[in-house]
């Protein structure tokens, strides 16, 4: 994947209120969930593939933090096709969301591990386990 498009940064920030996902800070950078590996792609990005994170929290998600950013659909497996089907769980809303493109959804508890057990199996019920 390559740089996502200006229109798309826009739309992403706007869908997630101009925060970190994260942690709230409003200063942003564009999160690729799908990994983009060295050099990128030629494939551009879509709204879904994207989350507004702050500079730390976006290094965290690719060192430290990635079991964390794997277990709330900030980052998805580079095999995911459809990273739409991969909840997303925002902390400081305490609340999973389902993205539609530039809009998010608040879906339950137990759509989030729908969504996510259909897509990861039974890897997405071991990240969860400890999380109820």
């Amino acid at each position: 994947m390559s740089a996502p498009t200006a229109a798309t940064r826009d739309a992403v920030y706007r869908r997630d209120a101009r925060r970190c996902a994260a942690c709230g800070v409003m200063v942003l950078t564009f999160q690729h969930r799908r990994a983009v590996g060295m050099g990128g792609s030629k494939n551009v990005p879509s709204p879904v593939d994207g989350l507004s994170l702050c500079g730390t929290c976006n290094a965290g998600c690719e060192g430290a933090m990635q079991a964390q950013a794997l277990r709330y659909g900030w980052k998805v497996r580079r095999w995911v096709t459809h990273p739409e089907r991969v909840p997303v769980f925002y902390p400081l809303e305490m609340s999973w969301f389902r993205l539609e493109g530039t809009a998010r959804v608040r879906i339950s508890h137990s759509v989030a591990m729908e969504m996510g057990c259909s897509v990861y199996g039974a890897e997405w019920l071991y990240w969860h386990e400890a999380i109820a």
